[in-house]
């Protein structure tokens, strides 16, 4: 089913208000080093690094190609990043994507998983690998954009992966509660576990899109 910006957005919206209710323990969770106070980080990196890369170009090579996969891959990171975020909608919004990237020309096909076909090896990776875009690649163009967002994801969520996670000091019956709340929020529909999928969802579009535009 091929879904508009807005329809994809209002999907993933109620599907992680959804979750948000479902998932038990949150506050664990944002505990630092834990899978959702590393999102928060990868959300606020990627954030910082679309809204900081510059406006549109003079000159730029927006109707190419390349800068309209670059685009396409900002926007399958961007989406992945609202989803796991309470308010997908005003998260997207916020990011104010149409100031950085020239709006899109309808000439072709849309491919219907554009997160899949990102992956490393995939079509669209390939034929981005192979294209060699020289011009796309210079600061302040498209490729250069998305390959400074991808990489700010990558380096918060790989730095949140070296941050401690050990329980404060307290006595032993606060020890006890804490690791009972550890558990619940890693249980199936808790809010670590839900987190960590989206942490992978996120880590896979970012280094894919890296790879993109590194060879």
């Amino acid at each position: 089913m091929k879904f508009t910006l807005p329809l994809a957005v209002f999907a993933i919206s109620t599907a992680v208000e959804a979750a948000a209710i479902a998932g038990p323990n949150p506050q664990w969770c944002l505990i630092r080093g834990q899978p959702c106070w590393k999102v928060k980080r990868a959300a606020e990196a990627f954030g910082e690094a679309i809204q900081t890369s510059g406006g549109l170009e003079a000159r730029d090579e927006s109707s190419s190609e390349d800068a309209m996969v670059a685009k396409r891959q900002v926007d399958a990171l961007a989406l992945a990043i609202a989803a796991s975020q309470h308010n997908p909608v005003a998260y997207y919004s916020a990011l104010g994507l149409g100031n950085q990237f020239s709006a899109e020309k309808p000439t072709e096909k849309r491919d219907a998983n554009p997160q899949w076909c990102l992956i490393r090896g995939q079509s669209c990776w390939k034929a981005k690998r192979d294209a060699n875009p020289q011009w796309c690649l210079i600061r302040g163009q498209s490729c250069w954009k998305a390959k400074r967002a991808a990489e700010a994801v990558v380096n918060a969520i790989e730095a949140g992966e070296n941050q401690p996670r050990g329980l404060p000091f307290n006595p032993e019956e606060r020890v006890k509660r804490d690791a009972s709340a550890e558990a619940s929020c890693n249980a199936p529909d808790g809010a670590c576990t839900l987190a960590n999928r989206d942490l992978h969802a996120i880590l896979n579009i970012a280094r894919s899109i890296v790879d993109a535009h590194s060879e």
